[in-house]
């Protein structure tokens, strides 16, 4: 049995959505800065995974804060398409 945090899988999913419709920089680093920002904006929710437990977890938790998850993506999306943590130069070379 291991812990997940679930909040880490629904924040990648939304993400990955959510960019689809975004023009900034996608490379590696910039995910991960979004994605650090939107989780440091909402609470973790670590469950055990057995016996597929975490797909409907995963569901559930994802209806029920899906406005505070929304808005935590969308915030880490501006910022970091704001003020990338790499050179514009680079910025263009990660796409």
């Amino acid at each position: 049995m291991a812990l997940v945090n679930v909040m880490e899988k629904i924040v990648d999913e939304k993400l990955e959505y959510m960019l689809k419709e975004e023009d900034c920089c996608k490379c590696e680093r910039c995910l991960e800065d979004m994605k650090a920002i939107a989780l440091n904006q909402l609470p973790s929710k670590y469950v055990s995974t057995h016996n597929g437990e975490l797909f409907s977890k995963l569901s559930a938790l994802m209806r029920q804060n899906s406005i505070d998850i929304n808005v935590a993506v969308s915030y880490a999306i501006k910022m970091v398409s704001e003020r990338p943590s790499h050179p514009y130069d680079q910025k263009n070379e990660a796409q």
